[in-house]
């Protein structure tokens, strides 16, 4: 076990991010396989793995307890397969990503999970494995959330507390607000309070470039408070170089959650961002933002079900009649700005995963030849648009409050 700083060579593969921070690294010693029970030793901290919390093509994180501590405290342990020298520094930057937050004195820091031990395993040459232990969070994925709400949807009825898929916090949902619009408006305007200045905090070193439901958690405690964070820096870039090495990074996150850029990118590639300056600049510096603000507009659309829509409207008079109706609108636009998107990612999906028979050369000429960037650009002006008007009479403070950063986030791409 040795340390890696600098530009230092494992396995034949550098240490690309910048930075002084020491990573242990095992040349040797074999680990047990990572599996409920098992124990594995990363740094100087052995742990014990409870359960799998999610995994993706990159690896998988489980949680562990931290063996040999009083408080028997609970970690989220990150085990990265690294095939390539890509994938290898991509790992040790999101290595100094939480590092960097667990030292920072910011309080929008707390947000994130921060570096508790790591260490890279190089038990073969052409392979290394990176696991990274980090303070687990409270909460769960909000797309636990919005699959439950799916699910209820479906059924056309409410869906009892213990149904399968449903969030462990769910029976503090109702504690949140005296109607189910103000419940949908606190609970969206609350993410972007919370979230917003975090990733704004975290800017100064990296760009995200994946945020969506999976890796936004939210916590709602018995008194119908929201509490947010965000986890999963594995495609984060380097915000100083990013503006230079933009075009040699792939697009990364999940489409959904794209601005028009990213759209104009893969149909068109990179390098013809350089031509529209509107583009160039949000690419460079909208993606977490507008991802942001897309995830928060989403729960708000889903929290406020037609059902409660209608009731709503059956308890509403005066000045808040004007107020649904703008909303009416907005739900129109949503469902027509939604829809096209997932039309338009679903074949990328498909491509990328072996489904289907296209590939995604050709959706990318099919896309380009489209101008699907067009699409996406006048639906989104088109949700700006109605959220300009819901603001305008909206009487509800947090409504109000929500559609105001909206208008900040969610980008039109001219």
């Amino acid at each position: 076990v040795f340390s890696l700083t600098g530009r230092d060579v494992v396995a034949g593969f550098p240490c690309g991010a910048a930075g002084s921070v020491a990573m242990s690294i095992s040349l040797s010693a074999q680990q047990p396989r990572l599996e409920p029970g098992a124990e594995v030793d990363v740094g100087s901290l052995r742990f014990r793995i409870r359960a799998l919390l999610g995994e993706g093509s990159f690896g998988a994180v489980w949680s562990a307890e931290v063996l040999g501590q009083p408080d028997e405290q609970e970690v989220a342990l990150k085990e990265i397969a690294c095939p390539s020298e890509v994938a290898f520094d991509r790992a040790v930057f999101e290595k100094q990503l939480l590092h960097f937050v667990a030292t920072s004195q910011e309080i929008h820091a707390t947000r994130f999970p921060r570096l508790v031990a790591s260490e890279v395993r190089a038990d073969v040459p052409e392979l290394c494995r990176v696991h990274l232990a980090m303070t687990r969070l409270p909460g769960e994925p909000l797309a636990r959330l919005l699959d439950y709400l799916a699910d209820e949807a479906q059924a056309q009825e409410p869906l009892p507390p213990d149904a399968p898929r449903a969030p462990q916090h769910i029976h503090n949902l109702g504690a949140a607000g005296v109607s189910h619009l103000a419940t949908a408006s606190r609970c969206a305007t609350s993410m972007l309070t919370q979230l917003a200045p975090a990733l704004e905090h975290l800017s100064s070193c990296a760009h995200h470039r994946d945020i969506t439901p999976r890796n936004v958690l939210l916590d709602i405690d018995s008194a119908g408070n929201f509490n947010w964070g965000l986890v999963d820096f594995g495609l984060a870039v380097d915000a100083l170089t990013w503006g230079a090495q933009y075009h040699q990074q792939d697009i990364g996150g999940d489409g959904h959650y794209w601005p028009t850029s990213s759209w104009y990118v893969l149909s068109n590639g990179p390098e013809k961002l350089a031509d529209n300056p509107d583009l160039l600049g949000e690419y460079l510096q909208c993606l977490d933002m507008h991802a942001l603000g897309i995830t928060a507009l989403r729960t708000f659309m889903e929290l406020w079900t037609p059902e409660g829509q209608k009731a709503d409207l059956d308890t509403t008079s005066g000045s808040d009649w004007a107020q649904l109706a703008k909303l009416s609108r907005l739900r129109t636009e949503w469902s027509r700005f939604w829809g096209d998107i997932v039309r338009l990612w679903q074949p990328i999906f498909d491509a990328c995963t072996g489904a289907s028979s296209q590939t995604l050369d050709e959706l990318k000429v099919t896309y380009a030849t489209a101008g699907v960037h067009n699409i996406v650009s006048a639906n989104a002006c088109a949700l700006r648009a109605a959220l300009v008007q819901v603001r305008s009479v909206a009487t509800l403070p947090d409504l109000r409050a929500l559609c105001a950063a909206l208008l900040l986030l969610i980008r039109p791409g001219r």
